[in-house]
């Protein structure tokens, strides 16, 4: 190669190389002089926003330790409107958001009443009245072109609202599952439901069919003003313009203070569904982590209950029990059952952090806020509670009312069952039919139980009122003995129907009420002292006793075993049931007379109990007259388990005063009839000697069942238990006795539930 090529080959190269360096200060040039300060704004512009961190809710156990209902960490969706960007970014990236919900199949969270699909129709009937309100209150809010556009609306919620407001009396207790009750009970737990449910997610796409066919009333008016207000592009299609619409409104509804809690957008969303958010870069779409409860049992769901968000009513009132005991708005609360009687206990301390994201939205640092005192607020995890009950007898309960109850007769309704230890503590407790606590994430599930016409939302055990039947007749003994009215050994004369001594005047006229023996098969029992008389429910024997006592002390000895009145159980709801006599009547609007004191000593009349109440009366009877409040709590502790917080300490009420004499009386007439009565083939192959009493309670018309009732304890000797059953038009019942053979078999069998299960940071020896 000569000298000339080479010269100009370098020159090349070198042109080229200078070429690119100038290329290079003219890009670095226009980054830090031209456009310098744009981009250092940029790169140093941070949102700081505070937040606060919810606290782990506390678990639930059982006495033994089996976790009942504990956290779960799932992914979340939320969305911040100081990173959205204007209407036109904002309202791209919802768009993208939800066309990566269809792709996924994720529901996300819209409760505006307005058809998902043309024709759009209001969905007011399906909404909810929680949801109804919120509507009515942000058109007000929004002025007059919104309250225009949705006139018709806004009265027909008035409308709806106003025909399932009110109150309805409760019937008899025959008639206490009738449609008016269940119309009741469904009104009280939808509207729980349906404030509840705020944060449901809905998929809009596949109800929004079914739903729209609920009134017909056209809501494109006001469609199109929301989609001025929200600046919706034109070309958006009108489906994909309601969907945008339905999450503006979630979030305006926030805006205007309507709704006081977080709005989530989609929740328990899964791996795959979040890489395509990341993936999208969507400002102002963030994912985070969070609790949510889950049940570890399928069983006992009336007693544990829901947890659910701070409704707008209960935050917005002078005397806010949350706004006055350091909650916040957002806070995920205890709404029924044990959820809601020990929030306390369960509830966390929430933290604050501070986080600073970017301008294109992405968390770049997170700090936690001191308190005045310089802690750190960092979130602190809640108690767990250990209840009295025993989830293996809470599921022999279960399993035995489902398989028994559905066959007793052709008109056989509901039923409960209540399992008491000696010191008022819950062992068991169940209503039938129940559901599946899965069902408070389910509208579909909840409106297919809400609409049962057995109501199985409705907590039989502590809400159903029965009158007690023969199962009184212990109250009745006992205060005849104590009064001196009678003795243990004497007995009376039973010939079919009650009448006085020859000679001696009558004082309730033409009445002559018979035993239920000479009404079935024209029979009398003879001559029979209270053991045997209990054994075989005589009812001349208690209207002989009852006439001696007077209704007075009758009303007296039943209050004293609790009838009448609550038992103090710490789940909301319950009833307190009322006893026969004359203030009894009066409050019914009822006239009193005398010939009433008599079928009161034998527990039918106006009076009636909650099985709950039943089962505790057998337990104060059979320990020796110590009257207990009725309970769920066992103890608490930490969150780790390491320590006790609380154990519970039972104290009796009262006592009453019943001589041993007259225990053994009583209680000798129950053991006659588990040994030798109508339910005695139930008890044969138990391990245990049993007392029981059966009672049927006469309902409604001539035509109708019974209610079925049945009480016993176990032990006979040393009692550890004591239960009432009732089936609602079950008949005789001495057909309960097969339940409470499962029940008491389950307890004292060979398989025995009182194992204790470890749990973390606990001692092995």
């Amino acid at each position: 190669m000569d000298g000339n090529q080479f010269a100009l080959r370098l020159r090349l190269v070198a042109g080229t190389m200078a070429l690119f360096i100038l290329l290079f200060f003219s890009v670095l040039y226009n980054i830090q002089v031209v456009n310098g300060a744009d981009y250092r704004r940029q790169a140093t512009a941070r949102i700081a926003n505070e937040e606060t961190v919810e606290a782990s809710r506390g678990e639930l156990t059982d006495r033994y330790g089996r976790v009942l209902v504990t956290n779960e960490t799932i992914y979340e969706v939320t969305l911040d409107r100081s990173t959205l960007g204007e209407e036109a970014q904002r309202n791209a990236t919802l768009l993208k958001l939800l066309d990566i919900c269809r792709e996924e199949e994720v529901s996300w969270t819209d409760n505006l009443p307005i058809s998902a699909e043309a024709p759009f129709v209001y969905t007011l009937e399906s909404a909810g009245s929680s949801n109804r309100s919120a509507f009515v209150r942000l058109m007000e809010a929004m002025g007059s072109k919104w309250t225009t556009a949705a006139a018709e609306a806004i009265q027909q919620v008035e409308a709806l609202d106003s025909d399932s407001g009110g109150t309805v009396d409760r019937t008899d207790a025959g008639d206490s599952l009738t449609q008016v009750l269940n119309e009741a009970v469904a009104q009280t737990w939808q509207q729980a439901q349906e404030n509840g449910l705020e944060r449901e997610t809905l998929s809009r796409a596949e109800g929004g069919q079914q739903q729209a066919a609920a009134s017909g009333l056209s809501a494109q008016a006001l469609l199109n003003q929301m989609r001025t207000y929200f600046e919706v592009d034109p070309s958006v299609s009108d489906e994909d313009a309601r969907a945008l619409v339905g999450v503006l409104y979630e979030m305006l509804l926030r805006t205007k203070d309507v709704s006081t809690s977080q709005y989530v957008f989609a929740s328990d969303v899964d791996i795959s569904f979040i890489t395509k958010v990341k993936e999208a870069g969507l400002a102002g779409v963030k994912i985070g982590t969070t609790t949510a409860r889950t049940y570890k049992t399928n069983y006992a769901a009336h007693l544990l209950g829901r947890v659910g968000p701070i409704y707008y009513a209960e935050w917005y009132t002078d005397d806010s029990y949350y706004r006055n005991n350091g909650y916040n708005m957002n806070d995920t609360v205890g709404k029924e059952g044990v959820e809601k009687a020990f929030e306390s206990y369960l509830r966390g301390e929430s933290g604050v952090r501070t986080t600073e994201t970017n301008a294109n939205g992405k968390v770049v640092s997170e700090t936690w806020v001191p308190d005045e005192n310089g802690e750190l607020q960092v979130p602190k995890p809640g108690n767990n509670v250990m209840l009295t009950i025993d989830e293996r007898l809470q599921e022999a309960v279960e399993t035995s009312l489902a398989q028994r109850v559905p066959g007793m007769t052709d008109q056989v309704q509901g039923a409960a069952a209540v399992v008491l230890d000696m010191s008022g503590g819950v062992l068991a407790m169940a209503s039938y039919p129940t559901f599946d606590l899965s069902i408070y994430s389910d509208s579909a599930a909840y409106s297919q139980v809400s609409q049962d016409p057995l109501a199985p939302l409705y907590n039989r055990a502590i809400q159903g009122l029965y009158s007690p039947g023969s199962t009184f007749k212990m109250i009745t003994g006992v205060a005849a003995l104590q009064e001196g009215l009678t003795t243990p050994g004497e007995e009376i004369y039973d010939n079919g129907r009650f009448d006085y001594p020859a000679g001696e005047k009558y004082p309730y006229g033409d009445y002559h009420p018979a035993c239920w023996y000479y009404l079935q098969y024209g029979g009398k029992h003879g001559w029979e002292n209270m053991g045997e008389a209990l054994r075989d429910s005589c009812n001349i024997f208690f209207y002989t006793l009852g006439d001696r006592l007077g209704i007075d002390l009758l009303d007296q000895y039943a209050a004293m075993f609790g009838l009448g009145e609550k038992t103090g159980i710490e789940i909301s709801g319950e009833e307190a049931g009322r006893v026969a006599g004359p203030a009894a009547s009066e409050a019914l609007g009822q006239e009193w007379y005398d010939g009433l004191l008599l079928s009161a000593a034998i527990g039918q009349g106006t009076t009636e109990c909650t099985p709950v109440q039943l089962a505790n009366y057998i337990v104060t009877l059979v320990n020796g007259g110590n009257h207990y409040p009725v309970h769920l709590l066992k103890t608490v502790k930490t969150s780790d388990y390491s320590q006790v917080v609380e154990e519970y300490s039972a104290e009796p009420l009262d006592t009453i005063n019943i001589s041993e004499e007259n225990l053994e009386t009583v209680k000798e007439g129950m053991g006659l009839m588990a040994s030798e009565g109508s339910v005695a083939k139930y008890f044969r192959d138990l391990p245990v000697k049993v007392g029981a009493k059966t009672g049927t309670a006469q309902v409604g018309s001539a035509t109708a069942e019974s209610n079925a009732v049945f009480v016993c304890f176990a032990p006979y000797d040393d009692p550890e238990i004591a239960m009432a059953i009732v089936v609602e038009r079950g008949g005789s019942g001495t057909e309960l006795g097969a339940i409470a053979a499962d029940i008491l078999g389950a307890y004292f069998g060979g398989e025995n539930t009182n194992e204790t299960v470890t749990t973390e940071n606990t001692l092995l020896r």
